[in-house]
């Protein structure tokens, strides 16, 4: 029994004869690989010999499992290269964005691509069947299979998909270059600002909300926030209230009696913007108050 693909290619030829040379290997497939250069391009001819299948009527079935094979290998040469290559380009039109910053949102990209959003289990693993399963559609029609021609006109969902991780990993790149310049700002202010306390002890009750105490133990809260703001706490939110507060003090350090899980990201801006300054207490008598 004797048949053959022919695949084209421009970009990934030596990709491709490694993928097919693995899967030879792996699977003992009895193929041979012919390359010859056309122009810019290579044809790469997979030629499948197998003289023990002499019965006709498995020929049918032993191409398709031949052809899964190769979808195989050029879905795993589309996922571990073209990707960063299409990325990259999408990138370079964005002139906004340095590109000492690429190789951060090419990482991005290609995490989403590869885990989701934490909400789909073998993401990577579906997004390949995918492919293979368009990839199989194409050969099972033709036996010349050209894979920057199936990329440009006939994989735009998986296209789409692509594009969408690059214009979520962009979107998520400039909210935190947004977030690091606020943090860098308001680092800058304190760094700046008379401190109004040497001490400043914060407590968080189980619902989240916040109490401030001098050295001795004394509640500071009323001290430093206006009433009229503590009235309005659930427009402005107890995250915005409590970090306002202790910029507005500026005191030399924090230290935070909290055992409260919520609120963690306005946490973690306090600890960026008062650095060394914030110190958790183990347990004393303000921990007991919550």
């Amino acid at each position: 029994m004797e048949h053959s693909v022919q695949l084209g290619t421009q970009y990934y030829r030596e990709s491709i004869c490694e993928r097919l040379r693995e899967l030879r290997d792996q699977e003992e497939l009895p193929f041979q690989i012919i390359e010859h250069q056309q122009g810019k391009r290579w044809i790469i001819q997979c030629r499948f010999q197998d003289p023990s299948l002499e019965v006709v009527e498995n020929e049918g079935m032993v191409q398709k499992i031949h052809r899964y094979y190769l979808a195989n290998a050029l879905a795993e040469t589309i996922l571990l290269h073209w990707e960063k290559d299409h990325i990259v380009q999408r990138l370079k039109k964005r002139h906004y964005l340095k590109q000492d910053n690429w190789q951060l949102i090419l990482k991005k990209a290609l995490d989403y691509l590869n885990k989701g959003l934490g909400q789909v289990r073998g993401y990577r693993i579906n997004r390949k069947t995918s492919l293979i399963t368009q990839i199989l559609s194409c050969l099972d029609h033709s036996a010349v299979f050209d894979i920057e021609g199936f990329l440009r006109f006939r994989a735009q969902d998986y296209k789409n998909e692509v594009n969408k991780a690059v214009e979520y990993a962009i979107d998520e790149y400039l909210v935190e270059k947004e977030y690091l310049e606020f943090i860098q700002l308001l680092k800058h202010f304190v760094d700046s600002e008379r401190p109004q306390l040497e001490c400043l002890h914060v407590g968080m009750t189980p619902l989240g909300k916040f109490h401030l105490y001098n050295d001795e133990g004394v509640k500071v809260t009323h001290q430093f926030l206006e009433d009229y703001q503590l009235d309005n706490v659930n427009e402005l939110g107890y995250e915005d209230l409590l970090v306002s507060a202790l910029i507005a003090v500026a005191p030399r350090q924090i230290t935070l009696h909290i055992r409260y899980e919520g609120y963690k990201d306005t946490l973690q801006t306090i600890r960026h913007v008062f650095g060394d300054r914030v110190h958790d207490c183990q347990g004393c008598h303000i921990c007991e108050k919550f």
